[in-house]
This record gives structure tokens, C-alpha cells and sequence, in this order.
């Protein structure tokens, strides 16, 4: 089958519906759990089975996931509110073979991060585009910037790569927290050694609210939607 003749909604729906199943294998979903829920098109097959049990407290990483849930009457929780996680179901634009990710692409990664770090478990959910051998290699990393600073932020990124700011049909994107985004086209295939001081690196920047590395915070398990069925990475038993 060619790449272009794939169904990718079809793997998206087959990974959230592969991570869902892992997770009732794994969890007593009759108990009050704590989850965050991230946000895009993969993770969002799983809403409906979220809201089929009784006791769960979801965490949203985005305004649409949270308006999603509520309205499949979904209890929510603030994360400053929420303390630690059970575990957090978000997709990713990028998985690399250590399991680091580069996230963002829905401009959701500063919230995102924040709830992966307050969870036990993180669980991501792809479709199998989104393996790579490398950070970067198909993605921009997104970088969550302040307005007020943005044109000397962007510049003191191009030290990366070519940035440039994230637009839509209204002008420039805004996030969630009303900042915007800048996509840096990575100039170099990042050292995967130190991956981890890069994102740090970059935070560091003048500007920067966030950017869209978690390495310091990798995935736990990733579930794949492919042309051969469900693929689950990191799982010790699969």
C-alpha cells in the first residue's frame, strides 16, 4: 500500500482505541483516577470511552478538549488544581526511538508539558507518519513565544535553524494563553545526547514560554496505529 493510499484516521482511531484497551487491562476504571487528556485529532477517539467511566477526573490540555469532555459530561480539573496524575493520554507530532517527542503542532505543548510532568505514566498515541529516526526530521519545533517580544525572540532563534511564525487565515496563531508560536525548522540533526540540554537550552531564551521537546519528560509508552495493526513501544510485556 502507498503512503498516500493510507487511511491515517483509521490508525489514529486504532492507536487511541489500542491505548483505551491497554488501559482498562491495566487500570481499575471502577476507582476514582485522575488523568490528564491531551489535545488533536488522534487523541480525540478517545474521548468517548473517557466519558463511559463514572469516576474519572479529566485534566485537559487545551480549551477544546476540555469544551470535548464537558460535553460528554466528563468531570474536569484544573492542573493547578489537580496535583499528581494517574497517567496522561496525549498524542505527538514526532517519536523518536528512545521515545523522546517533539509536541506542539496544535500549539498545545505549554500546558501539555505541564500536565505530562504531574503524571505517573505518560501514554502517547500516533499514527505510524509520526516515527522518525531522528528529532526534527519531518516536524518543526514549535516555540511558544511572548508577543511582546517576539520579533528579537524569533531572531535569537534562527541560531537553531530558520523560525518562523505560525499563521492562519486571521493573521498570527495564538495559543491558549494568547502567545504565539514560532516553528524553528532544526538546521541540524539534534545530538541525541543532548537533546535534554537543548530543550532546556531553548526555554532559557528571552521570550520563550515553552518549547516543543519532551525529552526531559519522554513518553512511557507509545501506541502506533500501522498497516499491520497496533504497534505498543515500551510496554516490557508486548
Amino acid at each position: 500500500m502507498k503512503e498516500k493510499d493510507i487511511n491515517r484516521e483509521e490508525l489514529k482511531r486504532l492507536a487511541a482505541e489500542g491505548a483505551m484497551d491497554w488501559i482498562e487491562n491495566h487500570y481499575d476504571v471502577n476507582r476514582e483516577l485522575r488523568v490528564g487528556v491531551g489535545s488533536g485529532s488522534t487523541v480525540a477517539y478517545s474521548f468517548s470511552r473517557f466519558a463511559k467511566y463514572q469516576n474519572i477526573i479529566a485534566v485537559p490540555t487545551s480549551s477544546q478538549t476540555r469544551k470535548e469532555l464537558c460535553e460528554l459530561g466528563v468531570e474536569i480539573e484544573q492542573p493547578e488544581n489537580s496535583g499528581t496524575l494517574d497517567f496522561d493520554l496525549d498524542g505527538a507530532d514526532e517519536v523518536d526511538p528512545e521515545l523522546n517527542l517533539i509536541k506542539g503542532g496544535g500549539g498545545c505543548h505549554y500546558r501539555e508539558k505541564i500536565v505530562a510532568k504531574q503524571s505517573k505514566q505518560l501514554f502517547i498515541v500516533v499514527d505510524q507518519t509520526k516515527l522518525v529516526d531522528y528529532l526534527g526530521q519531518s516536524f518543526p519545533l514549535p516555540v511558544e513565544v511572548s508577543p511582546e517580544s517576539m520579533e528579537e525572540t524569533r531572531d535569537l532563534l534562527s541560531v537553531y535553524g530558520e523560525p518562523r511564525f505560525r499563521r492562519t487565515d486571521g493573521g498570527l496563531f495564538r495559543t491558549d494563553n494568547d502567545n504565539v508560536i514560532v516553528d524553528v525548522q532544526l538546521a541540524e540533526r539534534p545530538d541525541k545526547e543532548k537533546l535534554g540540554k537543548l530543550e532546556e537550552e531553548i526555554n532559557k531564551i528571552d521570550g520563550v514560554v515553552e518549547n516543543g521537546f519532551f525529552v526531559n519528560r519522554k513518553a512511557d509508552i507509545v501506541f502506533v496505529g500501522t498497516e499491520q495493526g497496533l504497534r505498543i513501544i515500551g510496554d516490557e510485556n508486548e
